[in-house]
């Protein structure tokens, strides 16, 4: 077998498994997936749920400046620092270049501002490559209600991700709707 093929054997069963090739997390589409059905049980129980959107700040200048490889490891460090930090029936998955979602089942809108701050001073303090990052994360929790979507929240979080970038790299910013009432909009923490 010539030495790039295992490589790319193993590609490919990550990616035919649902998993992301680079960090070995969950795959966007997996992860949804995954998602709806835990929201469908959250629904019938009136259980609460988090997500938070991590978005490594200036992702794509980290990759012009430094190259594909130095924007890997802050990848996969990334990635690293969230499967360790984040309990076992957490949900990690890499969206896209740089942006990772985390859905936390059972975790209210202080539990989660709380664990996504200590994230994001966690990403803080990384250097891979030798290059050091930030992040910027956006947050929103809510009872899942028969009214509520996977997307709904997914939704929020993505508004309160925009106005943290707004901000400038390194904030976290929840937002504060809660179902069913006029918006109010995201909420700056830092």
């Amino acid at each position: 077998m010539p030495a790039g093929a295992a490589f790319l054997i193993d590609e490919l069963v990550a990616f035919e498994a649902g998993l992301e090739p680079l960090t070995s997390l969950y795959s966007a589409p997996l992860f949804g997936e995954i998602a709806e059905g835990r929201f469908s049980e959250a629904r019938r129980h009136g259980f609460l749920a988090s997500l938070l959107l991590v978005d490594i700040d200036d992702f794509d200048c980290i990759r012009d400046r430094h190259g594909r490889l130095v924007a890997d490891a802050a990848m996969l460090a990334v990635a690293e620092l969230l499967r360790n930090r984040l309990r076992r029936e957490d949900m990690v998955a890499l969206r896209d270049g740089g942006t990772f979602q985390v859905l936390l089942m059972h975790c209210d809108g202080t539990g989660a501002l709380a664990k996504a701050e200590a994230l994001r001073a966690a990403i803080a303090g990384l250097a891979p490559a030798g290059i050091p990052i930030t992040a910027s994360i956006g947050l929103a929790s809510a009872a899942v209600s028969a009214g509520l979507s996977f997307d709904m929240l997914m939704e929020r979080a993505g508004e309160a991700l925009g106005t943290a970038w707004a901000r400038g790299p390194d904030h976290v910013v929840a937002h504060t709707r809660p179902h069913g009432r006029p918006a109010a909009g995201p909420t700056p923490v830092n």
